[in-house]
């Protein structure tokens, strides 16, 4: 396929001689987005996703481990072989600006921002299946699949559109504002960023995250963050880590954690650089796409547990040219789309590169299909399993908040209060909802009684078609 006579490479070589580079290194995502709304360049700020991992998908529809990848520049999809290392490019082609992609339901999705479409595509043969239009001029941005769901995040219109993945019917629309980007499925819930970004003066208002519920399909809430928030994604912890890049000049990128029991923010992490996505690997370490527009792209690291930076931007993982989206496989592996040279990068988690692949022509984004992973549709968390995720506060005195996930399959669950002797003293029924919620314990037993200063437990105990499920415990520490 002919490449377009606009080349972001031959820019950056042309800028790196000239005074101007460094302009261009802080506006490069802001600017270029701003002139995507005015001109025929068709470039966009990287889409930000959140990788797809799967579960048991049958030897017929999923013979290897694979990866397919968006070209936004090219405006096609390049498929890698994952086990072979061998990659197809340009096997099918995509709508105008192709800006995110997701899996759900055995179907890629592709969604087109210029032509305002959803595409529907066959992972086997590579053909589309249908093609759902939206409304030009909205700028659809971001996709979130559930089983039966689209998602559709517009960063223009500020709507969050639904549609029926059967048939691609409109099942109703939201209209939250605040230019929003990334969005997140967990539970019962949808989880937007909201940018802020101002069209007319290119400027970044205040950052929020809006809270859908799914079931209802109403606007719950809006949360205060960071400034220019574009992606969501969970930690092993069961927390939101929501990416806020900045303005690309006197604000650097934090990373915002979100407690979705209390509905408050718990932490914040001042990463710097632009980072504008972000992934989980298998070992709890989160990994940041932050661009890169030298000579290597850049990826930034820390664990989402202690919050410890690892990789920032003075010693940030070399990939290559231009960072704009990562995936994980189940492996392990990281993968880094390269918007400035054409290629995917495999990367060890230690930031050691593996093997590079040629795609087309501004790789943006990327899901891996794989059959031994565990999650099932991209930009939904993992399902919630059947634990306690802690308390808080701990040590206590009046009371303390016990947070805990409960799995589909749990049935009659309940967390168990109980002394060091394993003297059972109270028990908190938790009802038949699953998903992830917390309890208060006021220090008292069954009787009501106020339970001595010392240490105590809790675990969680349920039953399932498979067995009794009961979790390991936690300690919680009562002071009068």
């Amino acid at each position: 396929m002919t490449r377009r006579s606009f080349n972001l490479s031959s820019i950056i070589s042309y800028f790196r001689l000239t005074d101007l580079w460094q302009l261009l290194l802080s506006y490069c995502r802001g600017t270029i987005y701003c002139a995507h709304y005015f001109s025929s360049f068709h470039l966009n700020k990287p889409f930000l996703i959140i990788p797809l991992l799967l579960l048991t998908i049958s030897s017929s529809t999923l013979a290897q481990r694979q990866a397919f990848v968006i070209n936004n520049l090219a405006e096609t999809l390049s498929r890698i072989d994952l086990t072979s290392g061998d990659v197809q490019n340009h096997i099918t082609v995509l709508g105008d600006t192709p800006n995110d992609i997701a899996y759900s339901n055995g179907f890629i999705y592709v969604l087109n921002s210029t032509s305002a479409d959803l595409q529907k595509i066959d992972p086997q043969s590579y053909s589309q299946v249908f093609d759902i239009p939206l409304t030009i001029g909205s700028n659809p941005y971001s996709v979130a699949l559930d089983s039966s769901y689209a998602y559709v995040c517009c960063l223009v219109s500020g709507e969050v559109d639904r549609f029926d993945l059967n048939n691609g019917q409109p099942r109703g629309a939201i209209v939250i504002g605040g230019c929003p980007e990334g969005a997140l499925i967990y539970g019962h819930h949808l989880y937007v960023a909201q940018t802020g970004f101002n069209p007319v003066d290119f400027s970044y208002g205040q950052g929020k995250m809006a809270i859908i519920n799914l079931d209802s399909f109403t606007l719950e809430g809006e949360i205060n963050v960071g400034k220019n928030p574009q992606a969501i994604f969970i930690s092993p912890d069961h927390n939101l880590h929501i990416v806020c890049t900045g303005n690309y000049d006197n604000v650097n990128g934090t990373i915002y954690i979100f407690n979705p029991v209390s509905q408050t923010l718990d932490d914040s992490i001042a990463i710097g650089g632009q980072p504008a996505m972000g992934v989980i690997g298998t070992d709890g370490i989160a990994y940041l796409a932050a661009g890169g527009w030298v000579d290597h792209g850049y990826i930034y690291s820390y664990n989402s547990l202690t919050g410890q930076i690892i990789h920032g931007p003075s010693n940030p993982i070399l990939s290559g040219l231009g960072v704009w989206s990562l995936a994980v496989d189940s492996l392990g592996f990281i993968y880094s789309c390269n918007y400035g040279s054409d290629t995917v990068t495999k990367l060890t988690p230690s930031g050691q590169i593996v093997a590079t692949y040629g795609v087309g022509d501004g790789p943006q984004s990327m899901i891996i299909l794989d059959d031994i992973t565990n999650n099932v549709a991209d930009n939904s968390a993992p399902q919630p399993t059947s634990c306690l995720l802690g308390n808080y506060p701990n040590p206590f005195n009046a009371e303390t908040m016990i947070k805990y996930s409960l799995s589909p399959a749990a049935r009659g669950a309940s967390i168990a209060i109980f002394d060091i002797t394993g003297r059972t003293l109270s028990r908190l029924n938790l009802g038949t909802q699953n998903d992830i919620g917390a309890v208060n314990w006021n220090g008292k037993d069954e009787n009501g009684a106020n339970c001595a200063s010392g240490s105590y437990f809790a675990r969680l105990e349920a039953n399932s078609e498979s067995g009794p499920i009961s979790e390991k415990a936690i300690k919680l520490l009562l002071i009068r």
